[in-house]
């Protein structure tokens, strides 16, 4: 059996909610350190574990679970997978939260 089937059994006993598990596997992925782990190394299991999941699942996962590690893997699965915009919408308040934007030159603050 390949260690990605074993690690994937485990991972979906350990974590039954596939949201939940699309949670995991995004921080997982906006943790690793770029280029070497996030695009070749942990980064090609994250994603086809994370191929596995149904997108809406992986888009509600974005939406909810509002940290940088979560957007920052979201944007490696969009580099990688190209998307519909679904996942950079879902990531839009994450965003925004994270980086407001500044206050318009010459206005009362």
């Amino acid at each position: 059996m390949r260690k990605s089937t074993t690690f994937r059994r485990g991972l979906t006993a350990a974590t039954p909610s596939p949201g939940a598990r699309a949670a995991i596997l995004l921080s997982w992925l906006g943790r690793l350190p770029i280029p070497a782990e996030a695009l070749w190394g942990e980064g090609v299991l994250v994603r086809q574990l994370l191929a596995d999941l149904r997108p809406s699942d992986v888009a509600t996962a974005a939406a909810e679970t509002r940290t940088g590690h979560v957007a920052t893997g979201v944007i490696n699965l969009i580099m990688h997978t190209g998307g519909d915009g679904t996942l950079a919408t879902a990531i839009g308040p994450t965003l925004r939260q994270l980086f407001p934007p500044a206050p318009a030159a010459n206005t009362a603050r």
